[in-house]
């Protein structure tokens, strides 16, 4: 069985949207994960995966709008940033990571397959099963995908403020790249 752990240029990115009466003055997020850990374990076709992502490691990129991502103030930045960690939303005091285990056949020479596993978040656990493409890229096979979580299925209150007249939508969407040595 061969291990690989996730190479440089890989990113896993969160994207929240807004809703609510004021939801005109608020911001959909892009959110990257930096100081996650990524690794595949290889045995023929069958691959084992583990992610980590330290839930004080989520970092705002900026707002989302027409399809860009726009910086934010540092202001902005930092009172976002701690509201994820806080313990209103993901809390991460308590539970400071999270954490996908899952396995799945690949495809000889890439294409589609499925990864079957468990998702634990705010310290809850659900299963999850993603489709991911993958490629082959000269000395890496690069995995990428997408999923949508909904955060109550978590325990995870999503933010409000001004008594629920902004929040953010309870489902957000996950991408990713993980690039790993062939």
């Amino acid at each position: 069985m061969t291990t690989r752990p996730a190479l440089e240029g890989s990113s896993l990115t969160v994207w929240t949207y807004k809703e609510g009466l004021l939801s005109k003055v608020a911001h959909d997020l892009c959110i990257r994960a930096a100081d996650w850990q990524a690794e595949a374990r290889r045995d023929g076709r069958r691959v084992e995966v583990e992610v980590v992502v330290p839930v004080r490691g989520l970092r705002v990129q900026g707002q989302v709008k027409d399809g860009a991502v726009l910086p934010l103030s540092e202001k902005d930045h930092r009172e976002i940033e701690g509201n994820l960690a806080s313990r209103h939303v993901l809390d991460a005091d308590r539970f400071p990571e999270v954490r996908f285990t899952g396995a799945g056949d690949l495809p000889e020479g890439g294409g589609r397959a499925t990864i079957t596993g468990q998702l634990t978040i705010h310290g809850t656990t659900r299963p999850l099963t993603l489709a991911v493409d993958v490629r082959e890229a000269g000395d890496r096979v690069v995995v990428t995908g997408e999923a949508r979580v909904r955060q109550t299925d978590f325990g995870v209150k999503p933010y409000s403020a001004l008594l629920g007249a902004l929040k953010v939508q309870d489902e957000v969407r996950v991408s990713w790249e993980v690039a790993l040595s062939a």
